[in-house]
């Protein structure tokens, strides 16, 4: 027969694993959608600025140097977004066991 206290620390073990498990889940969700929301809206922001480059003629020499810089620091911030995201280890935590092997003879850990 098992030891009620090993059963009911199995159960809170897996009811750990679990919960990390969907928080995970959830932070991949999160991070993906605002991956996706900051694409969108580099693209306004590199939209607007193209067409104002483009088209000089009808806006001030000031307005065409606002559009061109903020056009670079809307490539600069993409980059470095997609280093920091990307190509760099993701620090979020790591699903491992949480159940501790012990020895049902002696209930000492192995």
């Amino acid at each position: 027969m098992t030891d009620p206290r090993v059963l009911e620390q199995l159960r809170q073990e897996r009811e750990a694993f679990d919960q990390a498990k969907v928080q995970g889940a959830n932070w991949f969700l999160l991070r993906l959608s605002m991956g996706y929301a900051a694409i969108v809206i580099m693209m306004g922001v590199a939209g607007a600025c193209g067409y104002i480059l483009l088209n000089p003629s009808g806006y001030s020499a000031n307005m065409v140097t606002i559009a061109a810089t903020a056009l670079l620091v809307d490539l600069v911030s993409l980059a470095a977004s997609v280093f920091k995201l990307v190509l760099q280890h993701n620090n979020a935590a790591k699903l491992k066991p949480f159940t501790v092997v012990r020895d049902l003879g002696t209930g000492r850990r192995r």
